[in-house]
Order: C-alpha cells, then sequence, then structure tokens
C-alpha cells in the first residue's frame, strides 16, 4: 500500500466519530443534576458501595437525610461529559459549553490556587487549578440538583479538517 493511501486511511480513522456505544458509554458519562458514571443522586449509602466494586475510578458522594446529594470525581479519563469534557483536560471546552458559572468559588489549597466554577442552572461545577500564567487544568467535577434547572445549550458540531485531494501517484 503507498504511502498516501496508507496516510488517507490514517486520516479517515482519525477524523470519522466513535461509534455511539463507545463515546458515550452510560457507564462513564458525567450527566449534570444526575449522576456521574453509575454513581446517581439520591443513592442510599448501600447502594454507592455496592456500586464502588465495580466502578472503573472513585468517586466521592456527600449525603444528606441518607440519600446521595452531591457526587464529585477527580478520575481523569474514567468519566466525560457528553460533551467530553473530563477531568485532566484544559478548562476552555467548559465555557464554550456552559458559558460564565453562576458561581465562582475560591478553592485554593497548599499554595496551589483553584477555583470551583458553579453551574447551579445546571447541575454541574468544575475545580479548575491554575499553574503557571496561562496554565489551567480541570482537578475535579461534581453533580449536583440544579436549582432553576435549564437544558444545556447545544452548540455547533466541530467540523474536522478537509481531507487534501488524493494523490493518485502512488
Amino acid at each position: 500500500m503507498g504511502r498516501t493511501v496508507r496516510w488517507l486511511l490514517m486520516a479517515l480513522l482519525a477524523i470519522l466519530p466513535l461509534p455511539a456505544s463507545a463515546a458515550h458509554d452510560p457507564r462513564s458519562m458525567i450527566i449534570p443534576s444526575e449522576a456521574i458514571g453509575p454513581f446517581r443522586l439520591g443513592m442510599a449509602p448501600g447502594q454507592v458501595r455496592a456500586v464502588k466494586r465495580s466502578a472503573p475510578c472513585n468517586v466521592d458522594a456527600a449525603f444528606e437525610q441518607g440519600r446521595v446529594t452531591r457526587l464529585e470525581t477527580n478520575c481523569g479519563g474514567a468519566y466525560t461529559t457528553i460533551d467530553r469534557i473530563t477531568v485532566g483536560m484544559e478548562p476552555n471546552r467548559i465555557l464554550q459549553i456552559f458559558g460564565t458559572a453562576d458561581r465562582v468559588t475560591n478553592s485554593t489549597f497548599a499554595n496551589t490556587e483553584a477555583r470551583w466554577l458553579h453551574y447551579t442552572r445546571y447541575g454541574i461545577a468544575f475545580r479548575i487549578v491554575y499553574g503557571t500564567p496561562g496554565n489551567a487544568l480541570i482537578q475535579a467535577i461534581a453533580v449536583f440538583p440544579c436549582v432553576r434547572c435549564v437544558k444545556i445549550p447545544k452548540g455547533p458540531a466541530p467540523q474536522p479538517a478537509p481531507l487534501p485531494p488524493p494523490d493518485f501517484g502512488d
């Protein structure tokens, strides 16, 4: 197989979307105001313990009156939103999808500057840690019941770069 044909095949594989089952596996989805992977708001402590035995990564649960009211993960890649936002990535995608935060709280600890961006209207928050100037990462994602819930806006789907014309000489 010629170099151009191999390059063309590799380029096609790189831009083709993943099958829905692989791209949005419900066991790894972060759903604002509902769940992080198999962990769901409203679960009882025993249900959380049972799910932890088979979950791909730990999720911390906060309880009120014996039910989960907040879930938080700091596992990069194990859980992701439908828009592919996950722990460990730069926060610019958050602003593209969710816009301006409803509330920002300081979360600095051990000389590491950090802030929680709370999107109470969607039931999701992101902890952003800041390193050198211009360098920031998502360190944690939390879900909780939304306040005055609104639907998450859907922006235009990203368009793949156009492919170069095939070189029939190879």
